[in-house]
């Protein structure tokens, strides 16, 4: 496969994740303020969505704590740990995230920031992976 494809193929499979955690922070924020029906969400799409952040949550909070990681998160982890923002202190706030998405109760106010930050950093990852391939 050609360097062109490769990253064109890593671009495609990282804006699908962003589109697809975006579209599940929203439900989880229509939720919380009561507005999922008024956006068309039924209980079905909060649970998927929740799920979906959740999965992502573990992963993350699993790799952070990890020595060898996975191909497709190392980037994340990287901007994450080359952050002003103190590894143990990612830690415990994506602890809280999984605990609160594990419930069955709203997300708390103090989740929906966290879940923000992760996504601006998967947003900073991928328009940096643009970047790169148009300069080529």
């Amino acid at each position: 496969m050609s360097v062109l494809g490769s990253v064109s193929g890593r671009l495609g499979r990282e804006q699908n994740l962003l589109r697809e955690l975006n579209s599940a922070l929203i439900a989880l924020e229509a939720d919380t303020l009561g507005q999922a029906s008024d956006f068309g969400l039924s209980k079905k799409d909060i649970l998927e969505s929740r799920q979906k952040l959740l999965d992502f949550a573990k992963r993350l909070r699993s790799a952070l704590t990890q020595e060898s990681l996975s191909v497709d998160i190392q980037p994340l982890v990287h901007r994450v740990k080359s952050g002003m923002k103190p590894i143990d202190d990612w830690k415990e706030d994506l602890s809280n995230l999984v605990k609160s998405l594990q419930s069955d109760r709203q997300l708390q106010d103090s989740t929906i920031p966290v879940l923000e930050a992760i996504l601006s950093l998967l947003d900073s990852e991928f328009t940096e992976d643009l970047r790169r391939l148009y300069s080529r």
